[in-house]
């Protein structure tokens, strides 16, 4: 008699074991099917996990053991106070020696976008001075640009030029919206990067909402210095990246060949 009950015992807990296991599995593919289907999008916000549990009927622990085991799939992304999202899209932007703002969204993104949101004359201040071998107070143009691919914006971008040199970019921009077609009719036929510096930061308000970034999510932030064909300095550049969308792959100068040395 005390075997049979021990054996209904186990028999009942490997009932609600299976229950357990069925009940996870069903939240985390439930959401799985939304995500890939399209009902819900990168950046959305999942209900919380009481919600969660309210709807399946279930215990708080079984939906953190759903949502874990998105999260281990990459399609979620939790942040502590703040819930559950659909992660976004992971894209890789590649630096090199002949980087260019545009191409390189319009080569590595698909459906990619750069839309000018201010080109304007300023007065250099002192690290862009410094940048572009001016005197702090001397003309610049100064360009500002926001990069999108999939129909989410991934880049925001900064350029500045030395006015006196270039006096008529304004003009050749506004025909071509590419600075490398505009820096061609103002007679730089090639420039390449001289030094590129990677940071990290926390985006400012207006950052935030150009990119679409949570204020707490931070912004990969690349300076760069680029030179014309005698070395000279051409352009400084600054460019903030949402980091919860894109990563940042430098790509190193292929060793010359003997044929090259010789």
């Amino acid at each position: 008699m005390e075997n049979l009950l021990n054996l209904n015992n186990i028999q009942e807990q490997i009932g609600k074991s299976e229950q357990i296991v069925t009940c996870w599995r069903q939240i985390a593919n439930s959401f799985e099917a939304d995500i890939t289907s399209g009902v819900r999008v990168p950046g959305n916000k999942l209900p919380t996990e009481a919600e969660i549990a309210a709807a399946f009927s279930t215990n708080r622990h079984t939906v953190r053991r759903a949502l874990a085991w998105l999260q281990a799939k990459g399609l979620l992304e939790t942040t502590q106070g703040r819930g559950s999202f659909v992660r976004r899209p992971i894209m890789t932007y590649k630096i090199s020696r002949r980087t260019r703002f545009t191409d390189g969204i319009a080569q590595h993104f698909a459906d990619s976008h750069t839309r000018t949101l201010t080109i304007e004359v300023r007065l250099a201040e002192q690290h862009i001075a410094a940048a572009l071998e001016l005197n702090v107070g001397e003309k610049v143009i100064y360009l500002k640009r926001l990069g999108t691919a999939n129909g989410q914006p991934i880049a925001l971008s900064r350029h500045y030029f030395d006015f006196n040199r270039f006096p008529t970019f304004d003009v050749f921009y506004q025909r071509h919206k590419s600075i490398t077609r505009t820096l061609l009719d103002c007679g730089v036929p090639d420039y390449e990067r001289k030094r590129t510096r990677v940071l990290t930061r926390l985006p400012s308000p207006t950052e935030a909402k150009l990119l679409n970034v949570p204020k707490h999510v931070p912004l990969l932030v690349t300076h760069s210095w680029n030179v014309d064909g005698l070395g000279q300095p051409l352009e400084y550049g600054e460019a903030y990246f949402a980091s919860d969308r894109i990563e940042i792959e430098i790509e190193a100068e292929p060793r010359p060949r003997l044929d090259d040395l010789t």
